[in-house]
Protein backbone atom coordinates (compact mmCIF):
# COMPACT_ATOMS: atom_id res chain seq x y z
CA UNK A 1 0.00 0.00 0.00
CA UNK A 2 1.17 3.47 -0.85
CA UNK A 3 2.06 5.67 2.38
CA UNK A 4 0.92 9.65 3.00
CA UNK A 5 4.46 10.56 1.50
CA UNK A 6 2.49 10.57 -1.42
CA UNK A 7 -0.08 12.56 0.17
CA UNK A 8 1.43 16.46 -1.59
CA UNK A 9 1.17 14.97 -4.54
CA UNK A 10 -2.50 13.78 -4.40
CA UNK A 11 -3.28 17.39 -2.89
CA UNK A 12 -1.74 19.31 -6.13
CA UNK A 13 -3.40 16.89 -7.99
CA UNK A 14 -6.47 17.85 -6.64
CA UNK A 15 -5.80 21.39 -6.86
CA UNK A 16 -5.25 21.10 -10.34
CA UNK A 17 -8.22 19.18 -11.21
CA UNK A 18 -10.25 21.44 -8.76
CA UNK A 19 -8.87 24.53 -11.01
CA UNK A 20 -10.21 23.13 -14.34
CA UNK A 21 -13.51 21.64 -13.56
CA UNK A 22 -14.40 24.70 -11.31
CA UNK A 23 -16.05 26.67 -14.01
CA UNK A 24 -17.96 24.24 -15.60
CA UNK A 25 -19.28 23.16 -12.09
CA UNK A 26 -20.19 26.22 -11.53
CA UNK A 27 -22.29 26.70 -14.84
CA UNK A 28 -24.06 23.44 -14.22
CA UNK A 29 -24.87 24.09 -10.56
CA UNK A 30 -26.30 27.52 -10.86
CA UNK A 31 -29.60 25.96 -10.45
CA UNK A 32 -29.00 25.55 -6.49
CA UNK A 33 -29.73 29.40 -6.32
CA UNK A 34 -33.85 28.00 -6.31
CA UNK A 35 -33.21 26.92 -2.93
CA UNK A 36 -32.92 30.57 -2.15
CA UNK A 37 -35.66 31.52 -4.18
CA UNK A 38 -32.61 33.16 -6.43
CA UNK A 39 -33.12 32.79 -10.40
CA UNK A 40 -29.90 30.61 -11.61
CA UNK A 41 -28.64 33.73 -13.67
CA UNK A 42 -29.49 36.48 -11.37
CA UNK A 43 -27.19 38.75 -10.29
CA UNK A 44 -25.95 38.11 -6.87
CA UNK A 45 -25.50 40.78 -4.01
CA UNK A 46 -22.12 42.02 -3.51
CA UNK A 47 -19.65 42.49 -0.70
CA UNK A 48 -16.75 44.14 -0.31
CA UNK A 49 -14.19 42.78 2.53
CA UNK A 50 -11.47 44.58 4.17
CA UNK A 51 -8.45 42.16 4.94
CA UNK A 52 -6.63 44.76 7.05
CA UNK A 53 -9.50 46.09 9.11
CA UNK A 54 -6.93 48.75 10.90
CA UNK A 55 -4.38 46.22 11.55
CA UNK A 56 -0.87 47.60 10.70
CA UNK A 57 0.14 43.99 10.17
CA UNK A 58 3.54 44.46 11.32
CA UNK A 59 4.29 41.03 12.05
CA UNK A 60 5.48 38.84 8.72
CA UNK A 61 2.62 36.66 9.13
CA UNK A 62 -0.27 38.76 8.82
CA UNK A 63 1.05 39.60 5.44
CA UNK A 64 1.45 36.34 4.39
CA UNK A 65 -2.49 35.98 5.45
CA UNK A 66 -3.43 38.93 3.32
CA UNK A 67 -1.34 38.25 0.30
CA UNK A 68 -2.58 34.22 0.35
CA UNK A 69 -6.42 35.49 1.10
CA UNK A 70 -6.21 37.95 -1.85
CA UNK A 71 -4.04 35.52 -4.63
CA UNK A 72 -6.86 32.48 -3.16
CA UNK A 73 -9.91 35.01 -3.37
CA UNK A 74 -9.41 36.79 -6.72
CA UNK A 75 -10.39 33.94 -9.65
CA UNK A 76 -13.94 34.22 -8.02
CA UNK A 77 -14.16 38.00 -7.88
CA UNK A 78 -17.84 38.95 -9.81
CA UNK A 79 -18.17 39.13 -13.43
CA UNK A 80 -19.82 41.17 -15.73
CA UNK A 81 -22.54 39.64 -18.21
CA UNK A 82 -22.88 35.90 -19.26
CA UNK A 83 -18.85 35.19 -17.16
CA UNK A 84 -20.84 35.38 -13.64
CA UNK A 85 -22.48 31.76 -14.85
CA UNK A 86 -18.38 31.02 -14.81
CA UNK A 87 -17.67 32.43 -11.04
CA UNK A 88 -18.53 30.22 -8.35
CA UNK A 89 -21.22 31.76 -5.60
CA UNK A 90 -19.54 32.44 -2.15
CA UNK A 91 -22.00 30.86 0.79
CA UNK A 92 -21.11 33.31 3.26
CA UNK A 93 -22.91 34.09 7.00
CA UNK A 94 -23.41 37.47 7.65
CA UNK A 95 -22.44 37.52 11.47
CA UNK A 96 -24.26 41.23 11.65
CA UNK A 97 -27.53 39.52 11.70
CA UNK A 98 -26.89 37.34 15.00
CA UNK A 99 -26.69 39.87 18.06
CA UNK A 100 -26.22 36.94 20.22
CA UNK A 101 -25.16 33.33 19.69
CA UNK A 102 -28.25 32.14 20.58
CA UNK A 103 -30.23 34.00 18.08
CA UNK A 104 -27.97 32.45 15.46
CA UNK A 105 -28.70 28.85 16.87
CA UNK A 106 -32.73 29.40 16.93
CA UNK A 107 -32.48 30.35 13.18
CA UNK A 108 -30.30 27.25 12.39
CA UNK A 109 -33.09 25.57 14.59
CA UNK A 110 -35.91 27.21 12.75
CA UNK A 111 -34.45 26.37 9.16
CA UNK A 112 -33.74 22.79 10.10
CA UNK A 113 -36.97 22.58 11.95
CA UNK A 114 -34.80 21.73 14.98
CA UNK A 115 -32.67 18.86 13.65
CA UNK A 116 -29.42 20.45 13.66
CA UNK A 117 -29.60 21.44 17.14
CA UNK A 118 -30.87 17.63 18.22
CA UNK A 119 -28.30 15.99 16.59
CA UNK A 120 -25.83 18.42 18.64
CA UNK A 121 -26.94 17.29 21.99
CA UNK A 122 -27.12 13.38 20.74
CA UNK A 123 -23.31 14.08 20.09
CA UNK A 124 -23.10 15.79 23.86
CA UNK A 125 -25.30 13.04 25.72
CA UNK A 126 -22.17 10.18 23.83
CA UNK A 127 -19.43 12.53 25.63
CA UNK A 128 -18.45 14.65 22.99
CA UNK A 129 -16.62 17.88 23.82
CA UNK A 130 -15.32 20.38 21.65
CA UNK A 131 -12.33 23.21 22.37
CA UNK A 132 -9.68 25.05 20.50
CA UNK A 133 -6.71 23.26 19.80
CA UNK A 134 -3.06 23.20 18.22
CA UNK A 135 -3.94 21.79 15.33
CA UNK A 136 -0.29 20.01 14.57
CA UNK A 137 -0.53 18.84 18.35
CA UNK A 138 -2.71 16.14 16.94
CA UNK A 139 -0.71 14.70 13.69
CA UNK A 140 -1.40 11.28 14.22
CA UNK A 141 -5.47 11.46 14.78
CA UNK A 142 -5.72 13.74 12.36
CA UNK A 143 -3.56 11.32 9.69
CA UNK A 144 -6.30 8.77 11.19
CA UNK A 145 -9.27 10.60 10.28
CA UNK A 146 -8.44 11.73 6.62
CA UNK A 147 -7.62 7.60 6.54
CA UNK A 148 -11.02 6.93 7.93
CA UNK A 149 -13.38 7.63 4.85
CA UNK A 150 -12.54 7.45 1.05
CA UNK A 151 -15.91 9.55 -0.29
CA UNK A 152 -17.47 12.50 1.63
CA UNK A 153 -20.02 14.68 0.86
CA UNK A 154 -17.14 17.19 -0.78
CA UNK A 155 -16.16 13.99 -3.18
CA UNK A 156 -13.13 11.98 -3.32
CA UNK A 157 -10.23 12.12 -0.16
CA UNK A 158 -7.22 11.31 -2.22
CA UNK A 159 -5.01 11.67 0.93
CA UNK A 160 -7.11 8.14 2.26
CA UNK A 161 -6.36 5.99 -0.92
CA UNK A 162 -2.60 6.41 0.44
CA UNK A 163 -2.93 5.15 4.10
CA UNK A 164 -2.10 6.51 7.12
CA UNK A 165 1.80 7.34 8.02
CA UNK A 166 2.64 5.13 10.86
CA UNK A 167 5.63 7.20 12.56
CA UNK A 168 3.32 10.37 13.61
CA UNK A 169 2.28 10.86 17.39
CA UNK A 170 0.25 13.11 19.23
CA UNK A 171 2.19 15.63 20.95
CA UNK A 172 -1.03 16.90 22.85
CA UNK A 173 0.66 20.48 23.63
CA UNK A 174 -1.50 23.01 24.36
CA UNK A 175 -3.35 25.16 22.28
CA UNK A 176 -1.53 29.05 22.04
CA UNK A 177 -3.76 32.04 20.75
CA UNK A 178 -2.63 33.39 17.45
CA UNK A 179 -0.17 36.68 17.68
CA UNK A 180 -2.61 38.91 15.67
CA UNK A 181 -6.32 39.07 16.43
CA UNK A 182 -7.58 39.91 12.82
CA UNK A 183 -4.99 37.70 11.00
CA UNK A 184 -5.02 33.94 12.43
CA UNK A 185 -5.07 30.18 11.05
CA UNK A 186 -7.67 28.51 14.59
CA UNK A 187 -8.57 25.32 14.79
CA UNK A 188 -11.17 23.90 17.10
CA UNK A 189 -11.31 19.86 17.78
CA UNK A 190 -14.14 17.22 19.09
CA UNK A 191 -13.25 14.75 21.62
CA UNK A 192 -15.05 11.31 22.55
CA UNK A 193 -13.71 9.90 25.82
CA UNK A 194 -14.21 6.05 25.06
CA UNK A 195 -12.19 4.75 28.16
CA UNK A 196 -8.87 5.26 27.53
CA UNK A 197 -9.32 9.26 27.43
CA UNK A 198 -10.13 11.41 24.81
CA UNK A 199 -9.81 10.67 21.39
CA UNK A 200 -10.07 13.08 18.51
CA UNK A 201 -12.90 12.46 16.20
CA UNK A 202 -13.33 15.45 14.50
CA UNK A 203 -11.72 18.83 13.93
CA UNK A 204 -12.27 22.19 12.10
CA UNK A 205 -9.38 24.54 11.06
CA UNK A 206 -10.14 28.38 9.94
CA UNK A 207 -8.41 30.93 8.54
CA UNK A 208 -9.46 34.83 9.69
CA UNK A 209 -8.12 37.89 7.71
CA UNK A 210 -9.68 41.36 8.78
CA UNK A 211 -13.15 40.96 8.67
CA UNK A 212 -14.17 37.57 7.12
CA UNK A 213 -12.83 33.90 8.25
CA UNK A 214 -13.58 30.90 6.29
CA UNK A 215 -13.73 27.25 6.77
CA UNK A 216 -9.86 25.84 5.77
CA UNK A 217 -10.27 22.12 7.01
CA UNK A 218 -12.86 20.13 8.56
CA UNK A 219 -12.78 16.38 8.46
CA UNK A 220 -14.45 14.18 11.51
CA UNK A 221 -13.81 10.23 11.47
CA UNK A 222 -16.02 7.98 9.08
CA UNK A 223 -16.95 6.01 12.23
CA UNK A 224 -18.21 8.58 14.06
CA UNK A 225 -20.54 10.39 11.48
CA UNK A 226 -23.81 9.56 13.01
CA UNK A 227 -23.61 10.13 16.32
CA UNK A 228 -23.42 13.84 15.30
CA UNK A 229 -19.94 14.97 16.15
CA UNK A 230 -19.71 17.46 13.16
CA UNK A 231 -22.82 19.49 13.83
CA UNK A 232 -22.40 19.90 17.27
CA UNK A 233 -18.69 21.32 16.04
CA UNK A 234 -19.67 23.26 13.69
CA UNK A 235 -22.56 25.28 15.97
CA UNK A 236 -20.46 25.74 18.97
CA UNK A 237 -17.48 27.08 16.46
CA UNK A 238 -20.49 29.05 15.46
CA UNK A 239 -21.16 29.93 18.69
CA UNK A 240 -17.93 31.32 19.60
CA UNK A 241 -17.84 33.46 16.34
CA UNK A 242 -21.53 35.00 17.07
CA UNK A 243 -20.84 35.56 20.81
CA UNK A 244 -18.16 37.72 19.61
CA UNK A 245 -15.76 37.38 23.49
CA UNK A 246 -12.84 36.06 22.15
CA UNK A 247 -10.57 39.46 20.94
CA UNK A 248 -9.97 36.81 17.86
CA UNK A 249 -13.75 36.64 16.98
CA UNK A 250 -14.17 40.84 17.59
CA UNK A 251 -14.95 42.40 14.56
CA UNK A 252 -15.87 39.55 12.51
CA UNK A 253 -18.73 40.05 10.09
CA UNK A 254 -18.58 37.44 7.69
CA UNK A 255 -18.15 33.29 7.97
CA UNK A 256 -17.59 31.97 4.21
CA UNK A 257 -18.12 27.99 4.06
CA UNK A 258 -16.92 27.42 0.19
CA UNK A 259 -19.20 27.67 -2.57
CA UNK A 260 -22.66 27.03 -3.24
CA UNK A 261 -21.79 25.15 -6.75
CA UNK A 262 -18.71 22.86 -4.60
CA UNK A 263 -20.12 19.47 -3.23
CA UNK A 264 -22.70 17.04 -3.61
CA UNK A 265 -26.27 17.67 -2.73
CA UNK A 266 -26.03 16.91 0.82
CA UNK A 267 -22.76 19.18 1.55
CA UNK A 268 -25.05 22.53 -0.27
CA UNK A 269 -28.20 21.19 1.92
CA UNK A 270 -26.29 21.64 4.99
CA UNK A 271 -24.39 24.81 4.32
CA UNK A 272 -28.01 25.99 3.79
CA UNK A 273 -29.51 24.48 7.27
CA UNK A 274 -26.79 26.54 8.61
CA UNK A 275 -28.36 29.63 7.52
CA UNK A 276 -24.84 30.46 4.75
CA UNK A 277 -25.96 32.66 1.28
CA UNK A 278 -24.77 32.83 -1.91
CA UNK A 279 -23.01 36.00 -2.80
CA UNK A 280 -20.18 37.52 -4.70
CA UNK A 281 -17.69 39.91 -2.94
CA UNK A 282 -14.25 41.48 -3.66
CA UNK A 283 -11.64 42.17 -1.43
CA UNK A 284 -9.66 45.83 -0.87
CA UNK A 285 -5.79 45.28 -1.71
Amino acid sequence: MLTRKFAPTSHLFTHIAHSLLQPLQSVLRKSRLRDFEIAPGATLPEVRLDPRLGCDCADPGCQHLISDALRFHSPNAPRPGIMRWTVPSAMLLDLRNFPTAESYVQAVSKRSRGNVPRAAKKAVRLGCTCMPIRLESYAASIAVIHASKRFRSGGPVLAAWFGAQGNLTDSLAPFEAPVCSKHWTLSWGAFLDEGGGPRLIAYLSLRRVGDMCRTHELMAHGDYLNTGVMKLLFLEVCRWLADRKAIEAMGLSWFMYGALEHGGSGLHEWKRLMCFEPMTFTMTS
